[in-house]
């Protein structure tokens, strides 16, 4: 199959991306140019190609105080409509007063240490933890010639003097290359942590002193010969590992800087572009159902309602034909489990025999992302999507079957589609829809570079000034990662398009705050063969 181009050329029929970059941490980047040669004529269209995901383990869990969940399902990774890497429990953060705590026990809204690049050289910088989670997955020990040991996942990535790798080489079951630790590989940060000392009285009486000697801010990073990778090994199993998202993108561990962790930035964590490649390379987690039945089946699970669609649409064209979103409802609702779900397609009308059912034990939560009213918007912004009038008529007969239902204008973004707010409210009122919320456009990693690049080919005379919006939201930048800010921006313009979202609520009659909560005390764990009933036989 022809490689997607790299570089932006005219659009794809249905394809929203218009290049095909290399994934952020290549260290190889391409330019085509002119030069006189034949240059093989680019495909006039990109086939999708699916591969399985044999997942371990399929709920992931985050503390994120900016998300309205703290379990989510993504059955898919890539999305056709337009990963995680961690560390054991017991690995060392390096927190912003020069003392460590394990990253199992941070919290969002720690200050930690991280890393800024400036000009040639990387410093570090205090920050603050946005997210926090853990998955259970196959483990890694990296031995340093200090002695140091890190735990890691294989897609976990260090910063070494060649820039960022990750633990292993190996990209599920293709053979896609990606940049990984080899021994000698050298990596920078501030070295192993010493150890816990005892917090006694002389040690209370210098702590001020000492406190002052551990701030590092502003220093320059330096590779050191002893933090070179003196081995690598698997560890034969799988374990839990936790992960962090912050404000500088990553954070010390163990005396390493290691990236932290999100739906186009995570297809760079296999190896591939979060351009054309996310929505023409796609994976699906093949074992879903079983593995579900099993997590939810552990003695120690606690019933919290589980997200879907977070990072990927679960009812993109792909579902149609795998069912992988409908074999994990079939679950939940065996179990009498709480979920909500996300989508801009009507194949969730697919599925209505199901919700019907969840909905009768207050157990499912519906938002329908309207994006746009306007058929050309939709059309250049989500190509593969259904229509604007499709999804109203998803909502009313999502409402009409006795479906909560609510409605996600996202992304809304400055002098594209945000003077729409008051008509989007009213079109979704009028066909039943009981909630809606808003999110900011946000431009995280290669996303930025993908959207000036449709910016650019869609609506050139207004690309700048869309930018300069954009920029006066996010504080200057063209994204902001922290939390409480990142999903609805901050200034002026950010508390007019709040004052304008609330006020059309009220206009259609509609709650623009959060819904009821689901009912998490009808579950009942799933009884797997082999194991006994419980004590009273009430399991399900």
């Amino acid at each position: 199959m022809a490689r997607p181009p790299a570089r932006p050329h005219a659009p794809l029929k249905g394809r929203g991306a218009l290049s095909n970059p290399p994934d952020r941490f290549s260290r190889t980047q391409t330019e085509r140019t002119e030069d006189g040669w034949y240059v093989e004529p680019e495909p006039p269209k990109l086939e999708t190609t699916v591969e399985p995901d044999r997942a371990r383990t399929v709920i992931s869990h985050n503390d994120s105080p900016d998300v309205g969940f703290e379990q989510s399902i993504n059955p898919y990774r890539g999305c056709e409509h337009g990963c995680s890497y961690c560390l054991e429990g017991e690995t060392p953060i390096l927190m912003g007063d020069g003392t460590t705590r394990p990253i199992a026990s941070l919290r969002v809204g720690d200050e930690i240490y991280g890393t800024v690049h400036r000009g040639r050289y990387r410093y570090y910088q205090k920050t603050r933890v946005l997210a926090h989670w853990s998955v259970v997955k196959p483990a890694y020990r990296i031995s340093l010639r200090d002695g140091t040991q890190i735990i890691a996942g294989a897609d976990h990535r260090f910063l070494t003097e060649r820039g960022w790798k990750f633990v292993t080489g190996a990209v599920s079951s293709s053979d896609m290359r990606r940049p990984h630790l080899t021994t000698n590989d050298e990596l920078l940060g501030t070295g192993a942590f010493a150890d816990a000392v005892l917090h006694d009285e002389l040690y209370e009486r210098g702590y001020p002193a000492i406190r002052r000697k551990l701030n590092i801010e502003g220093q320059a990073l330096e590779c050191d010969a002893k933090l070179r990778v003196a081995s690598i090994e698997p560890l034969g199993g799988a374990m839990r590992l936790y992960d962090i998202t912050t404000g500088t993108e990553d954070f010390i561990a163990n005396g390493v800087v290691s990236h932290n962790c999100y739906a186009r930035p995570s297809h760079a964590y296999m190896g591939l572009s979060s351009g054309l490649d996310f929505e023409t390379r796609l994976f699906y987690k093949e074992n879903a159902a079983a593995r579900l039945t099993e997590e939810l089946a552990r003695p120690g699970y606690v019933c919290k309602p589980i997200a879907m669609g977070t990072n990927t649409d679960p009812y993109q064209p792909l579902e149609k034909r795998l069912q992988v979103t409908r074999s994990i409802l079939e679950v939940l609702l065996r179990v009498h489990h709480p979920v909500t779900l996300v989508t801009k397609s009507t194949l969730i009308l697919r599925d209505l025999d199901l919700l019907a059912e969840l909905a009768r034990e207050q157990l499912v939560g519906v938002s329908i992302s309207v994006t746009s009213l306007d058929p050309e918007l939709k059309r250049t912004l989500e190509p593969r999507t259904a229509s604007p009038r499709a999804r109203l008529t998803t909502i009313e007969r999502l409402n009409a079957a006795g479906v909560p239902v609510g409605v996600l204008v996202a992304p809304v973004i400055p002098a594209i589609n945000d003077h729409e707010i008051e008509a989007i409210v009213a079109a979704v009122a009028a066909a039943g829809a009981r909630a809606a919320g808003y999110v900011l456009l946000r431009l995280p990693y290669e996303v930025k570079d993908l959207f000036r690049e449709w910016l650019a080919q869609h609506h050139p005379l207004r690309a700048q000034h869309v930018m300069a919006l954009i920029q006066d939201l996010r504080g200057g930048r063209d994204n902001d990662p922290r939390f409480g800010t990142r999903m609805r921006g901050t200034g002026p313009y950010a508390q007019l398009l709040a004052r304008r979202f609330a006020l059309a609520c009220r206009r259609s009659g509609i709650d623009g705050a959060r819904r009821t909560p689901l009912d998490t005390t009808r579950f009942r764990p799933p009884q797997l063969p082999g194991s006994q009933l419980g004590l009273f036989g009430d399991r399900a």
